[in-house]
């Protein structure tokens, strides 16, 4: 129930209580008023009554004392009763006028006392007809009898009830009159302001910005809240838009610095990179001798490891030359690859680091007929694996596992690098990707995963964090060879 409806419920019920409270203190103060009327007017009646009949029975005759109730008869009123008792030797007994008359009352005290005290007598009698009953003596200087009169209060009592009746269902008409009027008032003078008020709040709930203004209608208390709460509004809305500019200012601020980092990484990078470039050069002809060497003496396995170094430090050279050329990683040269060898080699590659931390690495095969080919530049990939793998050896202890596996799904061909380890904390997890966003303290650059998703998007993939039960998993995509 609302509160127009609550209102007028309310009004009504206080106005058919007023209403019937007032009728009955009216209708009780009238009544008692009347009633007194009626005993004056009885005493009164009384009293004409016993002088009458002292004038016309003086001896207290029964004869004319009839003969004088007849006479008075024709003018007495019609809500009064009059008879006579008299005092004789068998004790009291009552004449009344000889028409045909009711059947007198039995006699009362009222009468005894009378005649005993010489005085006027009066009091009221409930039942089936209610009235007063007044007794005055008759005769001087000696009282031979009580003159009787009863004054019906009848006709009062049906006129309280047919007023109380009356009243009462006027009572019931105003109250629903008075509720009506409420109602109406209320709902147009509270109901329409508090609902306008109510959907402008509840609009609000997507930001003061986007909020509605709430009109100013009604009375003046509820233009008042509509005002101030426009007002609110207003300042809420500033105060966004001014903290979405801070933010935007410090976003830009952290993007600056950033930005500086990176211009101060590439100029130390430019510069290691020619200092490391002769000394590679050198190392890679020292190898490639080393090489020669062993294949003439017939050492196949070391020949294979020093070939291995040799692919690296191409790897790293090339990427010392574009460096100093360009400032940016080389070209990508893309090609059909085989995934699982390019895994193969790079855990053969990291073979001393993963038993110096006693981790156990493997590259599951595929089961099926075709190798895992996407089309990329195997270099590239195998920094990604490095990078990857290489974090997985520096959170994992020794006896946990790491697994590299190849597959193909939508379309494209996968890498996945998987281990049992602690896997990454909800911080960490936030700041994926960031450059200069590092867990392993002094000891990191933050670099290394930033770096690898630039150089999987460069080859026309993506690298990306798979949420697993247990461990971290890395997936790098790339698009398959036909």
């Amino acid at each position: 129930m609302g509160l127009p409806a609550r209102l007028a419920a309310l009004t009504a019920a206080l106005a058919v209580v007023l209403v019937v409270g007032a009728t009955e203190v009216a209708l009780s103060w009238s009544g008692r008023i009347r009633r007194e009327d009626l005993r004056l007017e009885s005493v009164a009646l009384a009293d004409a009554l016993s002088a009458y009949l002292a004038r016309n029975a003086p001896t207290g005759n029964a004869a004319e004392i009839a003969q004088g109730l007849d006479d008075w008869a024709g003018r007495r009123s019609t809500q009064s009763r009059v008879w006579v008792t008299l005092r004789g030797p068998g004790g009291l007994r009552q004449v009344q006028s000889p028409g045909p008359t009711a059947v007198l009352p039995p006699i009362d005290a009222a009468d005894s006392v009378a005649l005993a005290g010489g005085a006027t007598e009066v009091h009221y009698h409930d039942g089936s007809d209610p009235g007063w009953h007044v007794a005055v003596p008759i005769g001087t200087p000696r009282h031979y009898g009580v003159a009787d009169v009863q004054f019906s209060t009848r006709r009062l009592q049906d006129w309280a009830r047919l007023e109380r009746q009356r009243a009462y269902l006027a009572a019931f008409v105003s109250a629903l009159l008075v509720a009506l009027g409420v109602a109406l008032i209320t709902t147009r003078w509270v109901g329409r302001p508090l609902r306008a008020i109510g959907r402008a709040f509840a609009d609000a709930h997507g930001g003061a910005q986007s909020a509605p203004a709430a009109p100013e209608t009604g009375p003046w208390e509820f233009r008042v809240l509509a005002q101030r709460y426009n007002r609110l509004r207003e300042a809420l809305a500033a105060r966004e838009r001014e903290s979405a500019a801070r933010a935007a200012m410090l976003s830009l601020e952290e993007h600056a610095r950033a930005l500086e980092r990176l211009a101060l990484v590439q100029q130390t990078a430019a510069g290691l990179a020619h200092e490391i470039g002769t000394p590679l050069n050198t190392v890679n002809g020292h190898l490639q001798l080393l090489r020669d060497d062993l294949v003439a003496a017939r050492q196949p396995a070391a020949a294979e490891r020093v070939r291995m170094l040799l692919t690296q430090i191409e790897r790293v050279t090339g990427i010392v030359r574009a460096g100093l050329e360009r400032g940016t990683w080389p070209t990508p040269a893309v090609h059909p690859t085989d995934l699982q060898d390019v895994a193969t080699r790079m855990l053969r590659f990291l073979e001393p680091a993963f038993a110096d931390a006693g981790v156990v690495a493997s590259v599951p095969r595929v089961a099926a007929t075709r190798p895992v080919r996407a089309i990329c530049d195997p270099q590239l990939v195998e920094q990604i694996l490095l990078n990857l793998l290489k974090n997985s050896i520096e959170a994992l202890t020794p006896g946990q596992h790491v697994t590299v596996s190849a597959g193909v799904e939508n379309g494209d061909a996968y890498l996945e690098v998987a281990d049992d380890g602690p896997g990454l904390a909800e911080e960490a997890r936030r700041q994926l990707f960031q450059p200069f966003s590092t867990t392993k303290g002094e000891s990191g650059t933050g670099l290394g995963l930033a770096v690898s998703r630039q150089l999987a998007r460069a080859l026309g993939g993506d690298l990306e964090h798979v949420p697993a039960p247990r461990g971290t998993r890395w997936r790098l995509t790339l698009p398959a060879a036909a």
